[in-house]
């Protein structure tokens, strides 16, 4: 077959073909001396599929010639585990990305149904795990570059891999006082002491256009009347129409 024929063939161009052939991953079975035209056999089908396969799963094709012996002999085996990992690795990578899709649209959905309505509304959500740094200064009186900063250590303590979407403020009241952190959320439980978990159940929520968590005793004085431990944080939420540069808060709060 010609380069043309074998291309329509296997769907790789002529430019990829003759770049697989610089680096020596396939050579033509017959190159013209007059014409330079260069010319394969049917079974070089093959060889192009796995170098597909290789680029689609973005299998370094050093790796490839890595399994290609002097004699040109292919260790499908290792390919194929090899392969069979980076795989894995990419669907495990969607299912979290599908995931976080999900949490997104039923997010944008609450606070479209209430974005500037002002009310207060109540929020059925799952246990959830917090990775916290805790602060001793009222959030207003913290600078927010320094806040900034805390979040970027946090992401570097924690991994990218087990970070999850929300991020914020959280108070924690109770009879000894108050406590003060700043945290994100985590995919999965990890030891440390600087882990939270946030309990599953009904919230009563508000939401601000600014950040609002020292008032929220006040804001939600109907809902936690005659309680004296409970939880309150802020956190940024999505809505259909989202403003980056002016977000809008949600908060939270739960008895204890």
């Amino acid at each position: 077959m010609s380069i043309g024929e074998i291309s329509k063939f296997t769907g790789a161009s002529p430019r990829s073909l003759r770049y697989y052939e610089r680096i020596g991953l396939l050579e033509p079975v017959f190159v013209d001396p007059d014409s330079g035209y260069r010319y394969y056999s049917f079974d070089q089908v093959y060889l192009i599929d796995i170098i597909k396969f290789c680029i689609e799963l973005d299998i370094p094709l050093k790796v490839l010639e890595q399994n290609v012996d002097a004699n040109g002999v292919l260790n499908a085996a290792a390919l194929a585990t090899y392969g069979k990992q980076i795989a894995e690795e990419k669907l495990n990578k969607l299912k979290i990305g599908l995931d976080f899709i999900h949490d997104l649209e039923g997010n944008i959905a609450i606070a479209g149904q209430y974005q500037q309505s002002g009310q207060i509304y109540t929020r059925d959500l799952p246990e959830k795990i917090f990775y916290v740094m805790p602060l001793e200064a009222p959030f207003a009186e913290v600078d927010q570059l320094e806040i900034a900063k805390i979040f970027l250590g946090l992401g570097r303590s924690i991994g990218e891999e087990n970070l999850w979407w929300e991020f914020g403020l959280l108070c924690e009241y109770s009879p000894r006082g108050l406590a003060r952190y700043i945290f994100m959320e985590l995919r999965e439980y990890v030891d440390g002491e600087n882990i939270k978990i946030i309990p599953a159940g009904t919230y009563f929520c508000k939401q601000h256009d600014t950040s609002m968590i020292e008032s929220a005793p006040e804001i939600f004085k109907a809902q936690l009347k005659g309680i004296d431990s409970f939880l309150t944080l802020e956190t940024e939420i999505f809505t259909g129409k989202h403003k980056i540069n002016k977000p809008v808060n949600e908060l939270r709060v739960i008895a204890l």
